[in-house]
Order: structure tokens, then C-alpha cells, then sequence
């Protein structure tokens, strides 16, 4: 019989550790879920290997030599037979600031930690834009999304992440936060698991949040943070903004979603929609800083008392150099970011629940589709939406023809749960024009 156990941070009393045995010392630290026999005593065990690691982790310990390694891998491949072992550390990315002025940077950030094999195991770190922008989701169409004379006015910048979701104002009154995880079948598109920890934090600061919706966290109804998430391979990011003190007025103006979008959530515009954490925090936590926030997160995150029991890996110039090649790949102009302006017939709208919002652009003529684009903020940044588009191109505008479309263009795994009858009402109906 075994029992889930796990492993906080690992201390082992009395090792002596000097110069010879590592470099610097290595910290081993929660998540470490394994599986323990019974009869080892209390299934909550704590190890610690203590000193300064380069790299926190259990691949940097094993590459290690050493007593302290060689000890480790027996603790957990044989003393606890292990059959899981997830451990997650924390990025500091603060020696990035000269890079982070550019919103592309923070995106090509995320795939880095995703795509990089430098990184194999989950991670989590904080980001905090330096000034105003405005991030649209990978299927977005921006000119039915942002305001585009207000942000050109303001000196707004304006960007388009590599990520599904809606479109999002930040500014350095907000927070960003992230995990970087591997997918296991079941985690991905988990909103609600990777939101907890925040969601616990801000209740213990005297702010009652709640997951609503498909990916929104609230209070008293209102918005004060949007997730998205992004899988490439096996790894994924999952993701959001806490807005704690964003400039609310600005963002009701720099964002135009659809009316389709707004009705959905039973509300008239952006600003009556969103709102800042701040004047819900109890009053003795009424002035916290960013710091201490993201150090009671942190706590959360790692389930520790002790900041410094947090294993962090420091960001180094090597890093911020493949973060700005991945950048300068995938940003290829104003094109990326602005796509192309529909000019069709026809601009319908749909909120469909539990996957987003999906708006069509198409034309029709002599009874006959003759082009179509689809756009949304429904999280499937790996979707082919050409396939969809191409499949009901050249078919006749009627039902029948269209379900038939649809059904064979795979809805699912290119959009999300939405079924082919759906669409075709989507493109047919008037009531969801959007023009």
C-alpha cells in the first residue's frame, strides 16, 4: 500500500557540506509530489541541501557530484520508489529590465521558458510592464478590439501575444503572473488550478476573489484578472494580470470588444466590467507594495514561511539573448500585430460558454461564400483556422451546405466545443451581426 505524500523542503540535519562536495550549495524545494510506503512514518517529508545554486532543481542536482547528489538520487529513486516528481522553481527576471520595454519581449519570454531545454521542469515568475500597452490574443481582429486613434494619442503601445484570450490593458499598475508546467493529460487549460494560489494570497489579504467564467478572476462581479494560456509540445504557459492599481479609465477607452462580448458577461461597457484589487484589501494591507505581493504569492506558490526557502534561478545575459532571437522571429512587422482589416458582406458574433467569443468575417455572393475569416479570444492558439476557413469557402449559404462544412473541418480541436450547427447559425442568423 502506498499513500500521496509530499515533499516540502528536504533537511537533512547534520550533512556536512564544504567546498569539495558542490561549488555552491544546492536547494532542493517543493513541488515534490511522490508516493511514499506506508509505514516510512508521516507521509509530509522535508529535505533541505543547503548552500548557493547557479541552477535550482532536480536536473542541476543531478548533474552535480558529489555526496549531496548521489544522496538525493538515492532518497528518491530508491527510499521512495518514486513514480512522480514534479519540481517547480521560481524565475527572478529582474535583470531584464533594459530588455522589457517592448510588450513582444515579455511574450518571447514565455516561449523561451517553454521551448528552451534548459528548462524542463515547471516554473513560475512575475513580469510588470514599464509602460502602457495594449495586448491582443493571437485570433483577435484588433480593429474591432482596441481603440486605435485613442492608444496612437496616448502613446499606448500595442501588441499581440502568441497566446489565445482577449485583449488586455496593463500598465505598471499591474501584475502579471506565471506558470510554465508540462501537460499531463489533464493540467492543460486548467484555469482554475493555476489561479489558486492567487486567489488564496488575495483572500488572506481581506480580498474576496473567485474563478468565474471560463478564465476571469473576480470580485463583487467585477474583473481583476484575465488568464490565457499557450501549449507548444509538451510544455504550456498558463497565465494572467492582476490589476491592483491600472489607470481604469484609459483601459475603458482603449478597448473596444464587440457588443456580442459585453452582453455575454451582462454588462454595457469595459469600465463597468473591471476594477483594482487595492480598495478591497483589508486596512492594514490597504498600501502594499508590489514587492510584498509578489512575495506573499510566492509564498503561496511554494507553500513556505521563508522567502529565501523559494528556489530561484536568476535570469542571465545568455538567457536575454535567446529571449530577444525568439523575439526578433516571431515579430515580422506591423503585420503580425495588425493583421487585416475585414472588409466583408458580413461581421457576425457569437459568445459561446466555456469557450469564448467567435466572430466571422465573410462575404457572399450569388448564394455562394467567397470568403471567410474567422477571429475570437477562445484559447486554442494552436487551432488551424485556415482549415476551417478554407473548408466553407465556395460552399453554398445555406444550412445544410454549411453544417456539412463545418462538420468535417475538425471544430473541436481548431476552435473548441462548439458544433457545426452552431456556426452555421452564426454565419445565417442576422441577430448576431456585429457591424
Amino acid at each position: 500500500m502506498t499513500q500521496r505524500a509530499k515533499i516540502a523542503l528536504i533537511e537533512i540535519p547534520g550533512l556536512d557540506l564544504n567546498q569539495s562536495d558542490l561549488d555552491r550549495s544546492v536547494s532542493c524545494s517543493q513541488h515534490i509530489s511522490t508516493t511514499v510506503p506506508r509505514g516510512l512514518g508521516d507521509p509530509h517529508v522535508s529535505v533541505n541541501f543547503r548552500a548557493t545554486p547557479p541552477i535550482m532543481g532536480y536536473n542541476a542536482i543531478r548533474q552535480s557530484q558529489g555526496p549531496v547528489a548521489l544522496f538525493f538520487e538515492f532518497f528518491c529513486n530508491r527510499l521512495l520508489q518514486s513514480e512522480e516528481l514534479i519540481i517547480i522553481r521560481y524565475v527572478d527576471i529582474s535583470s531584464g529590465k533594459d530588455y522589457l520595454n517592448r510588450p513582444i519581449i515579455t511574450d518571447s519570454l514565455s516561449k523561451f521558458f517553454i521551448t528552451s531545454p534548459k528548462f524542463t521542469e515547471p516554473i513560475f515568475y512575475f513580469s510588470r510592464p514599464p509602460q502602457a500597452s495594449v495586448v491582443i490574443g493571437l485570433n483577435q481582429d484588433v480593429y474591432s478590439e482596441v481603440n486605435l486613434n485613442f492608444i496612437r494619442d496616448q502613446k499606448i503601445q500595442l501588441s499581440r501575444r502568441f497566446a489565445g484570450g482577449g485583449a488586455v490593458f496593463v500598465d505598471p499598475g499591474n501584475l502579471t503572473y506565471v506558470f510554465i508546467d508540462n501537460d499531463d493529460g489533464s493540467n492543460y487549460g486548467d484555469f482554475k488550478r493555476y489561479a489558486q494560489p492567487v486567489i488564496s494570497t488575495l483572500k488572506k489579504l481581506g480580498v474576496d476573489a473567485k474563478m468565474t467564467g471560463r478564465n476571469d478572476l473576480t470580485v463583487d462581479g467585477k474583473k481583476v484578472s484575465g488568464m490565457s494560456a499557450l501549449k507548444i509540445g509538451d510544455r504550456f504557459l498558463c497565465g494572467g494580470t492582476l490589476m491592483a492599481d491600472v489607470d481604469l479609465a484609459k483601459a475603458a477607452k482603449a478597448l473596444t470588444p464587440p457588443k456580442v462580448k459585453l452582453q455575454s458577461k451582462g454588462i454595457k461597457s469595459v469600465h463597468s466590467r473591471v476594477t483594482n484589487i487595492r480598495q478591497y484589501f483589508d486596512p492594514k494591507y490597504k498600501n502594499i507594495t508590489f514587492e510584498e505581493l509578489e512575495k506573499r504569492i510566492l509564498l503561496t506558490v511554494f507553500r513556505v514561511t521563508d522567502i529565501r526557502d523559494v528556489p530561484t534561478y536568476t535570469m542571465t545575459d545568455d538567457d536575454w539573448k535567446d529571449v530577444l532571437k525568439i523575439a526578433d522571429q516571431a515579430y515580422t512587422g506591423d503585420d503580425f500585430v495588425m493583421g487585416t482589416k475585414p472588409n466583408d458582406d458580413y461581421f457576425r458574433g457569437r459568445h459561446f460558454d466555456g469557450v469564448g467569443t467567435v466572430e466571422i468575417s465573410f462575404s457572399v455572393k450569388n448564394d455562394v461564400v467567397t470568403h471567410a475569416k474567422i477571429y475570437g479570444d477562445f484559447n486554442n492558439p494552436n487551432g488551424d483556422l485556415a482549415a476551417i476557413e478554407n473548408q466553407i469557402t465556395n460552399v453554398p449559404f445555406a444550412k445544410d451546405s454549411l453544417e456539412e462544412a463545418f462538420r468535417i473541418s475538425n471544430l473541436e480541436a481548431n476552435i473548441g466545443k462548439i458544433t457545426p450547427p452552431d456556426m452555421a447559425d452564426l454565419m445565417l442568423k442576422e441577430k448576431y451581426d456585429l457591424k
